[in-house]
């Protein structure tokens, strides 16, 4: 029997209430990697002003769901792994992350991980999302999306 995704990978995404970047940051909720290998996070930018451009896209790391020594796990600068000198900046366009978790600090402590996108300016609508997939089970372990509280449907055909 084949893998199925909803077992081995689960998703966070940025609120869609946040979608408007202009002058600030939206983030995903940050996710235990304890059971992963690696982590890929999809950008899309939505409705967005022309003269702004995305100028924040990166994961995050840090030693617990509530942020503590949170710390760029890839970096969105001048140069850096999301190169801000050629940013994303038109409707429709995409940017994708992917990470190993293998290369966390966990010597440091660092089991989470969250994805953050953001523009500085605030020119125009500037609507993103931003999805993040933690996938490919380290364990072998089966890992279900959402919990008992969550409204989620499953589709499948057989």
């Amino acid at each position: 029997m084949a893998n199925r995704l909803t077992e081995n990978a689960v998703f966070d995404y940025t609120s869609p209430s946040g979608t408007d970047v202009g002058g600030t940051t939206v983030s995903t909720a940050y996710r235990s990697v304890k059971n992963f290998n690696r982590v890929c996070t999809l950008v899309e930018l939505g409705t967005w002003n022309a003269s702004d451009d995305l100028d924040h896209a990166r994961q995050e790391a840090a030693q617990d769901t509530s942020g503590t020594g949170v710390a760029e796990f890839t970096t969105d600068a001048s140069g850096g792994n999301y190169d801000t000198d050629s940013p994303i900046d038109s409707d429709g366009d995409q940017l994708i992350i992917e990470t190993r978790c293998e290369q966390l600090d966990v010597e440091g402590g660092d089991v989470t991980i969250r994805s953050t996108v953001g523009e500085d300016g605030n020119s125009g609508t500037d609507d993103v999302i931003a999805i993040q997939i933690a996938y490919d089970g380290a364990q072998g372990k089966k890992e279900v999306q959402g919990d008992a509280s969550a409204s989620i449907v499953y589709v499948t055909k057989s």
